[in-house]
């Protein structure tokens, strides 16, 4: 069956790549992406490729632009009540569910009929959004959606679904009420959490919903004809789609490749018609930069689940002993930055580092604290000396080794440090999977929000890191809508991060979108997961 698939994929993939017209439409644009997305339901997903791909096969109330505005989509105007507590939205009329072909083997002609081109209407962000926040799904996202009236309460089970502040007064009217202001609420409701979904079709699929692109209802601008989770996926124009003159290319291939060479390989080729690269990577003959995103801070990270560096003191000890200005900055692409957050986060409206500015937190250099902090440290191990190795890249090994020669003269014959140099790439493996003690990585946000990344790194994360005072920083963090308060707890958060030494950030990196000299019109904005093909043309 496997075999069967993936030669169908193929074919199908052979008849994608038909010429372009001599304007660049109506083509295949081919995408990258790390791994296969786990699941298209938009109320469940959380990963980067699923994001990716739900982006461009659901519609939601709203869309971002080019230049982040907000725009309509299925909603074809708003109105927002003076305190901000109510979105009134009346829905375009004429917008369509989309259902698989390959579903009629399995529920027959009849049970097709009765969902393609169905019309979209306001009950199905009503159930989308109570799924969403609904305890038995669980989702990641869901408190992109606590602003909403009783959400918290449903999500900790004290209310059922139904009480969710989101009604739907006719079929193409939808109200939300909030319990308190949100400044970016209009710009959530461009995400993937809020994207609709027909209830009917849903409990139909009996818990398949999502998993494979029979399984799945789309109305955006493209839908899902083809998904091997060994190879590739693929999405075709939607016929369909309200504003489907403006859809360029025929379809996109999503490439699921792993490898950061491979990528770089097939780009050179021309065999890939766009990537998101990292901060590592030079940028690949025969591509254009189209964008760069300061989503990435570089420097020391700590496993804190290693025997020794679990303990907090440990960890402070090295990192009120590192001297920063041991480090060129251009030799590993970066600008010099103290704070642990990406310049590209926000919170709220409001960019994070932009806000909080001079009075960014940071580690302060103090070897006689760090001194005592290590003799500390050691005592809590009941241990007399500590063996450690650094994982670094050869073009910073010399800047590593002067590191190495003050942490020797701060904590003495008591440690015992080396240094094992990888690519940027080997060292991002070790990281991801664990296997490291210290290692001079990056860290990257994979969308936006500031309040995102504090909670990926809330039950283990990068770092292995685990506390109780952090989770209780980050369960605060995610009841708060309010700039002010916003900004304030992801200040707790990140200062919390470096005076426990978890990290110590060296500089600010920026991650490059590319696209093969033949294609353009593909778009992104800051977050990895706000790709958008509809403009995308190929020239041959």
């Amino acid at each position: 069956m496997k075999r069967f698939l993936s030669l169908a994929l193929a074919l199908i993939l052979i008849f994608s790549l038909a010429s372009c017209s001599d304007d660049g439409t109506g083509g295949s644009i081919s995408y990258a992406l790390d791994a296969s997305p786990s699941t298209l339901d938009p109320q469940y997903a959380g990963d980067t490729p699923a994001q990716i791909v739900i982006n461009n096969i659901f519609e939601g109330l709203v869309r971002l632009s080019e230049s982040g505005e907000v725009i309509p989509g299925i909603a074809e105007s708003w109105e927002i009540s003076p305190d901000g507590l109510t979105y009134t939205f009346k829905l375009k009329q004429d917008t369509k569910w989309k259902c698989p072909n390959v579903i009629k083997k399995e529920f027959g002609e009849e049970f097709y009929n009765k969902f393609n081109v169905a019309p979209v209407t306001a009950h199905d962000f009503v159930f989308a959004m109570q799924r969403a926040v609904s305890p038995e799904i669980n989702s990641s996202l869901a408190h992109r959606l606590f602003a909403i009236t009783n959400a918290t309460e449903i999500y900790s089970g004290k209310l059922d679904s139904s009480a969710l502040g989101v009604t739907a007064p006719d079929d193409y009217t939808l109200v939300i009420s909030l319990r308190e202001p949100c400044s970016d609420m209009l710009e959530r409701f461009s995400e993937g959490v809020f994207m609709p979904c027909n209830e009917e079709f849903y409990n139909a699929m009996g818990g398949r919903y999502g998993l494979t692109y029979k399984h799945i209802l789309c109305n955006g601008p493209f839908y899902i004809t083809a998904w091997d989770s060994s190879s590739q996926l693929i999405i075709r124009k939607n016929s369909e789609y309200v504003r489907a003159d403006d859809v360029m290319p025929a379809s996109v291939i999503f490439s699921f490749i792993p490898e950061l060479k491979n990528i770089i390989n097939k780009l050179e080729a021309q065999s890939l018609g766009a990537a998101l690269l990292p901060p590592d990577c030079k940028t690949p003959e025969g591509t254009v930069v189209t964008k760069e995103n300061e989503n990435s801070v570089y420097g020391f990270i700590f496993n804190c689940s290693d025997s020794s560096l679990k303990n907090a003191n440990i960890r402070k000890a090295l990192c009120f002993s590192i001297n920063r200005s041991l480090f060129e900055f251009d030799s590993i692409n970066g600008t010099p930055q103290t704070g642990f957050v990406p310049k590209s986060c926000s919170a709220g409206s409001l960019n994070y580092r932009a806000a909080v500015g001079s009075q960014t937190p940071e580690i302060v250099y103090d070897k006689d604290s760090a001194s005592a902090l290590w003799q500390t440290g050691l005592g809590e191990l009941a241990v007399s000396k500590v063996t450690l190795t650094v994982l670094c890249p050869e073009s910073l090994d010399s800047a590593v080794r002067r590191q190495l020669q003050i942490w020797q003269q701060a904590m003495g014959i008591s440690l015992a440090i080396t240094i094992e140099n990888a690519s940027a790439e080997e060292i991002a493996k070790s990281v991801s999977s664990g296997d490291y003690q210290i290692a001079l990585s990056g860290i990257e946000a994979e969308d936006e929000s500031a309040v995102d990344f504090f909670a990926s790194l809330e039950n283990g994360g990068v770092f292995r890191f685990s506390s109780e005072e952090y989770g209780m920083i980050i369960d605060r963090l995610l009841q708060v809508e309010g700039d002010s308060e916003l900004l304030g707890g992801c200040f707790t958060a990140e200062n919390f991060i470096l005076q426990q030494g978890i990290c110590y950030p060296l500089c600010s990196r920026s991650s490059r979108f590319v696209t093969s000299e033949e294609v353009e019109g593909i778009t992104i904005l800051n977050s990895e997961s706000t790709v958008s093909f509809i403009g995308a043309k190929r020239y041959d």
